[in-house]
């Protein structure tokens, strides 16, 4: 568990979590855990924890809090000499905030709000396309295809996702709201609540992130994740 780390992103649908995750995953060698797709693997396992999930999700019923924090942590524990983890999709909520908390232990806890306008949040997502056949995500508002409606990449049709369109994107906008308020509170508290400013470009926004993290100060201490960087 030396030099282990858990960074926890925040930010609305379309703040750019996704890219920066891509990003600090290859500087750092962290572990990416996406707590929905943890959860499918964890239910074609043939194991108690295995079968609650799965039970779950036939039954079409939200995951327990308890349930999806025990998928965190086992997932934890397999890769425990990792240099960090980025959760994704956890928590969501303050009771699991509070059951991480028992999981990480003495695990210094990183969280970093990616704060974006809404109207930029609604331009990127209201502007993606994605591919039919092969799903690569194109944009109209800021990488065009090169021939409107068709895939760069296969030549198959680009289609809108219903969860992109405006008013769509208003309600998850609105539940994320909700959602957050309570957990920037929790972390602000706890002193180790960073944010930064997501509408500027993904370069500025890693290099803030980065510095963040290879000199800022975490609910445990002053602790660095240089250690842990790639080499160049």
């Amino acid at each position: 568990m030396t030099e282990l780390r858990i960074l926890v992103f925040l930010g609305a649908p379309g703040a750019g979590k996704g890219t920066q995750t891509t990003r600090l995953v290859r500087e750092f060698r962290m572990k990416h855990l996406s707590t929905g797709e943890a959860l499918r693997q964890k239910a074609r396992e043939d194991t108690l924890l295995g079968n609650q999930a799965r039970e779950c999700m036939e039954r079409g019923e939200l995951v327990s809090d308890e349930l999806m924090a025990e998928v965190v942590r086992e997932y934890m524990t397999d890769f425990r000499d990792s240099t960090g983890f980025i959760l994704d999709g956890f928590p969501r909520n303050l009771v699991q905030a509070e059951l991480l908390e028992e999981i990480a232990g003495e695990t210094p806890i990183w969280v970093i709000n990616i704060r974006v306008d809404e109207e930029v949040v609604i331009k990127r997502l209201s502007g993606r396309r994605q591919c039919m056949e092969c799903g690569r995500i194109s944009n109209v508002n800021f990488s065009p295809p090169r021939q409107e409606g068709v895939c760069d990449a296969c030549g198959a049709r680009l289609v809108q996702r219903l969860d992109d369109l405006p008013d769509v994107i208003q309600r998850r906008l609105q539940v994320y709201r909700e959602q957050t308020k309570p957990l920037t509170d929790f972390y602000s508290r706890k002193g180790c609540y960073f944010e930064v400013d997501g509408n500027q470009d993904t370069d500025t926004v890693f290099k803030r992130i980065s510095a963040h993290l290879t000199g800022g100060e975490s609910s445990a201490g002053n602790s660095h994740l240089s250690a842990g960087r790639a080499s160049a």
